[in-house]
């Protein structure tokens, strides 16, 4: 009488690892099973791996456990079980993944999307507005080309000329100054002997003004 020792499986295993377990227990490789049960080594890959759902189907995946758990002296009624139990826990937690999915997109759907879409714009319109009024309120920007502020001369009389933006008012001390098309500005003073405090006011409509302040001294020639 030969001596026979039944293994045990410990309990736990999937049916994946109980017949993966086997083979190795056996020292069969997959292309051995393979060509015994004339299953392709693809797809005893993926019985071992547990990812049912990448085979054909399950009368696919029911014969194929059969005929594997023969081979390898497995119970096929406990890998049958075992297969079951795992189906149906697996639908369960999908079905969960499903729900919570359709919640997560039901929170952050297209409801969601859109007020996200409309506050977006709101956004951006205050924006638009924020930069018009901005713009509106900011002082010109003024540019004086001559003279440099500080200056000394024995002339009698100085050129002002410089550059701002189109439809400004500019004054140069209080008397308004007509500027061209491109905003270019010109205005002979005249100069007292001392020091000459020329200020310069540019201002939009509804805008704050811009204050400029040249210091000119006009030397005498004795």
């Amino acid at each position: 009488m030969s001596n026979f020792q039944k293994k045990t499986i410990s309990k736990g295993q999937t049916v994946a690892n109980r017949l993966k377990n086997s083979r190795l227990e056996k020292s069969l490789s997959l292309d051995d099973v393979s060509e015994q049960i004339n299953v392709q080594k693809k797809y005893l890959e993926i019985l071992e791996s547990g990812n049912y759902q990448d085979l054909p189907g399950d009368i696919y995946v029911r014969n194929w456990i059969k005929l594997y758990g023969n081979f390898l002296s497995v119970p096929v009624n406990e890998l049958l079980l075992d297969y079951k139990l795992e189906k149906t826990l697996g639908q369960k937690f999908t079905a969960v993944q499903n729900k919570n999915k359709k919640y997560h997109w039901k929170f952050l759907g297209p409801h969601l999307l859109k007020r996200a879409l409309v506050v977006f714009v709101v956004l951006v319109v205050l924006g638009y507005f924020a930069w018009e009024i901005n713009n509106i309120v900011s002082p010109p920007q003024v540019k004086v080309f001559q003279p440099e502020n500080n200056t000394k001369t024995t002339e009698s009389v100085i050129l002002i000329s410089g550059q701002t933006e189109k439809e400004i008012q500019l004054s140069i001390n209080g008397e308004l100054i007509l500027l061209d098309a491109e905003g270019n500005f010109s205005k002979e003073v005249n100069l007292s002997l001392g020091l000459n405090n020329l200020v310069i006011n540019a201002k939009k409509k509804h805008s704050k003004k811009r204050v400029i302040e040249l210091n000119i001294l006009r030397e005498s020639t004795e």
